[in-house]
């Protein structure tokens, strides 16, 4: 294991670098949901009547420039940005700014492998979360969380 460092304690870290198609897939997201508000600021301009269509619409012109122009910076980075893993015996947990956020083994209730993509999609009742592996410890990490999942867990290849 390369990339991958074990600590006296058995906490394995590691930096998986973000994949682009699930970048992009954040990117969709954010066009719909501007694009949900945008609809809002027409719909309240036709029902409010005058002259104030005309400022909805540029409203939501301006709502999606910035929306796309923000998508835009974010592109020009993708599948270079990083995100911080620790995984222990009892779950693995994300690296948010200055802690973690730990997603135990025995709450996930689905998986799903993305090998080519070095991504372990893990899901709990509330959500879900990407692990993204290097290449070279994909394997390691994959079987590692694998022998840890409940039974009732339900495993899918991507």
């Amino acid at each position: 294991m390369d990339s991958i460092l074990k600590d006296d304690h058995g906490v394995y870290r590691w930096n998986g670098v973000i994949d682009k198609r699930y970048e992009h897939k954040t990117f969709g997201i954010v066009f719909g949901v501007c694009g949900g508000i945008c609809i809002m600021f027409v719909i309240m301009g036709i029902m409010l009547g005058g002259g104030l269509l005309g400022i909805m619409l540029l409203t939501a012109i301006g709502v999606m420039a910035v929306c796309g122009a923000v998508c835009w910076l974010f592109n020009l980075n993708a599948g270079k940005r990083k995100q911080g893993y620790l995984m222990t015996e009892v779950g693995v947990s994300l690296k948010q700014r200055r802690s973690y956020s730990p997603l135990t083994f025995r709450s996930i209730r689905k998986a799903v492998i993305y090998p080519s993509r070095d991504m372990i999609e893990l899901y709990q009742i509330a959500g879900s979360a990407p692990v993204f592996v290097p290449h070279d410890d994909f394997d390691f990490v994959k079987d590692y969380i694998l022998r840890r999942l409940p039974e009732t867990a339900e495993i899918v290849y991507g």
